[in-house]
């Protein structure tokens, strides 16, 4: 177990000189708190891990390894393969929902069409004008179906109204009969009017009973529900409350273990040898400085820095100079050739127009006698010589 032990560079009690240690050499009084010395190790193997990617050129230049990159892709890719078919199972679960309250809505819209066909058909079947009693106060064919009244006709019953011609003519018997029978029919009307009303009332007596019982029956459901819901939020209230302190608990724990970690992060990184720095550069092993351990340059590095700066400066300088001077001669070569062409062209106009002026000459010298030559022949045309 030994030898297969982390090991990792240290400091020695001779300069430049590292030795190899076990990473978790400094952690045995943490045996009680594992979470935490896993976290420290946890670090410095990302951190041994980090230098040697730095200390490897092939590593440091290429970047991440293929392998890695292709097991990011790869869990990006089922997070995306995830979200869709988590989409599509609720845009499923939303048509399916879609098309089932469709049928539904279908369903309530079919019984009530049947409910109304059911109503008109029954309208029409019993509800029909001539069916009502009071159809006959207002029928357009009731002087067509008007009789001429029959006294023994039992539907008309007893009138006072009615009056034949042989009214008179019966016997006292008969007309104590006939009274008889018409206070017995106003009594049957009476009794039955009485009656009706009496049942009408009784059951106008049982709707408002039955009435009062659902309404007693309602709030009483009503009040229970309200207290139900009542207790169930103050339940509910109660147990928000208790986690509420449980979470508070919870977090001002970690609070205090992340503040107890951050202060020893930040008295282990205020006195390491890094943030204080102590060496301009560290040296490792192989007599070349340790990237990871680099801070500055030394003080005759910055020196050379300086004197190269300085002796560049100088060289420019210089250089500046230089180019001034001859830019200034070659300023005085132009201004010289350009009066040597100045010279010359105005040489040029001088020759041109002393030939100008020959050829004037030459030109005149040649009209002349080109004139003294036509009078000679225009003489000789015209002299006679017989």
């Amino acid at each position: 177990m030994a030898a297969e032990a982390e090991m990792h560079l240290a400091k020695s009690c001779r300069v430049t000189v590292e030795t190899e240690v076990p990473i978790d050499c400094d952690l045995g009084h943490l045996g009680h708190d594992q979470p935490l010395a896993s976290k420290i190790l946890k670090k410095r193997r990302d951190e041994m891990a980090r230098r040697m990617r730095l200390l490897d050129p092939r590593q440091r230049v290429g970047g991440v390894p293929h392998e890695v990159l292709a097991g990011q892709l790869e869990g990006k890719r089922r997070v995306v393969e995830a979200e869709q078919a988590e989409d599509a199972f609720y845009a499923q679960s939303a048509v399916l929902q879609d098309q089932i309250l469709q049928t539904v809505e279908g369903m309530k819209a079919l019984r009530a069409r049947d409910r109304q066909m059911a109503v008109v058909d029954y309208s029409l079947a019993n509800l029909r004008k001539e069916q009502r009693r009071e159809y006959a106060l207002s029928d357009p064919d009731a002087l067509k179906k008007e009789m001429l009244p029959d006294p023994d006709d039992p539907s008309f019953g007893p009138s006072s109204m009615l009056k034949f011609p042989s009214h008179g003519k019966a016997s006292a018997e008969a007309k104590r009969e006939s009274q008889e029978e018409h206070v017995a029919w106003l009594q049957y009307q009476v009794q039955e009017k009485l009656d009706r009303q009496a049942q009408e009332k009784a059951i106008d007596k049982m709707h408002d009973e039955r009435a009062m019982l659902a309404s007693q029956v309602r709030a009483v459901c009503e009040d229970n529900e309200l207290q139900e819901q009542r207790d169930a939020k103050c339940e509910e209230a109660e147990e928000n409350l208790r986690l509420a302190q449980i979470a508070r608990e919870l977090k001002e724990a970690k609070k205090l273990e992340d503040d107890a970690l951050k202060a020893k992060h930040i008295d282990t990184v205020t006195n390491s040898d890094w943030i204080g720095e102590t060496y301009d550069a560290k040296i490792g092993l192989t007599g070349k400085p340790m990237k990871a351990e680099y801070k500055r340059l030394t003080l005759e590095q910055e020196q050379e820095i300086y004197n190269s700066n300085a002796r560049q400066l100088m060289d420019k300088r210089a250089k500046k100079k230089q180019e001034i001077l001859e830019k200034a001669e070659d300023a005085q070569k132009i201004h010289c050739n350009v009066a040597v062409l100045g010279a010359l062209e105005e040489e040029r106009f001088r020759q041109q127009q002393e030939r100008r002026m020959r050829l004037v000459e030459e030109n005149k010298k040649m009209a002349v006698a080109k004139k003294e030559a036509d009078r000679g022949e225009r003489i000789e045309y015209f002299k006679y010589d017989p």
